[in-house]
């Protein structure tokens, strides 16, 4: 929601039932599009991130990655990510090594410069 203040589309792509690492929480899509209805600039997409790439070839400013933390999920959506947007962010560099691990391979094989905010969980910046 915030940075939908800052962009003129934000788009967000979740299954919205929530995972092993972030508690299952049943269906809140709908509870979810309710609160953010004021914000017009905000499109979301109940998918799998695997079903949303394979569809999608667009371009984005921005992409924040903050997915189930396995080594796989985050390297082929980070991937994704990286080459589709000009700045990709991953939540929980710090707190999950393995998602670390994923975005220091996918900054080495797209070339992208990687900084790592270690605060807060850890924020991962690819750029």
């Amino acid at each position: 929601m915030a940075l939908s203040n800052y962009f003129e589309q934000v788009t967000g792509v979740d299954i919205f039932t929530g995972d092993p690492h972030a508690g299952f929480h049943g269906d809140i899509y709908e509870q979810v599009k309710s609160s953010l209805a004021p914000y017009s600039n905000i499109r979301l997409v109940q998918s799998d991130y695997k079903d949303f790439i394979k569809d999608h070839s667009d371009q984005y400013d921005l992409i924040h990655v903050d997915i189930i933390h396995t080594y796989e999920a985050t390297y082929d959506c980070g991937l994704w990510a990286a080459q589709h947007s000009a700045c990709t962010l991953f939540h929980d560099t710090e707190s999950f090594p393995e998602v670390k691990r994923a975005v220091v391979e996918i900054a080495k094989k797209t070339g992208k410069t990687f900084y790592n905010y270690p605060y807060h969980d850890g924020l991962g910046i690819l750029y």
